[in-house]
């Protein structure tokens, strides 16, 4: 497996390494380990892996995951960004992803991707089964760490 096919599972499925939005805290834990900054603000609360950032809220007395972002542009710090647990499950992570990659390895997935509005130099797109948005650079000259026509991030929200 490479990275291609996680973020084509994350878009598509609304899932990373076997933990599926929905799924509380401790799934999260078993899938990507506990090596994260943790930011706890009432009953809402975000694990930062790096590569991913995860989105909770308390119900009752567990966390429930409402939401995840795959932030790639990060891969281009230089440090190790990637958790180890995505590591040896999808190997090497390139430092920039082309959207035309990814977005034909969804349509082989067998997903739709439309395309929105554009978005502070970034163009917009919906998967509208999985609710994912992806970010793309649309600035040539942006002063961004990523080129143009590649992956920003990858969000996807809890459907309602």
């Amino acid at each position: 497996m490479t990275d291609l096919d996680l973020y084509v599972e994350a878009a598509t499925r609304a899932e990373v390494a076997g933990a599926i939005l929905g799924v509380d805290v401790s799934q999260w834990g078993e899938a990507l380990g506990d090596d994260c900054v943790e930011d706890v603000r009432k009953s809402r609360m975000r694990r930062d892996y790096g590569l991913i950032e995860i989105f909770f809220e308390r119900h009752a007395a567990t966390w429930r995951s409402t939401g995840f972002s795959l932030q790639i542009h990060r891969l281009n710090q230089g440090e190790s960004v990637v958790p180890a647990a995505l590591s040896r499950q999808y190997g090497n992570f390139r430092s920039q992803v082309k959207f035309e990659d990814l977005r034909n390895s969804i349509l082989q997935a067998g997903s739709d991707v439309e395309e929105l509005e554009r978005v502070g130099g970034h163009r917009h797109y919906k998967l509208p089964r999985s609710n994912a948005s992806i970010y793309v650079v649309d600035e040539a000259d942006s002063g961004l760490p990523v080129a143009y026509g590649n992956v920003w991030s990858i969000n996807v929200l809890l459907s309602p």
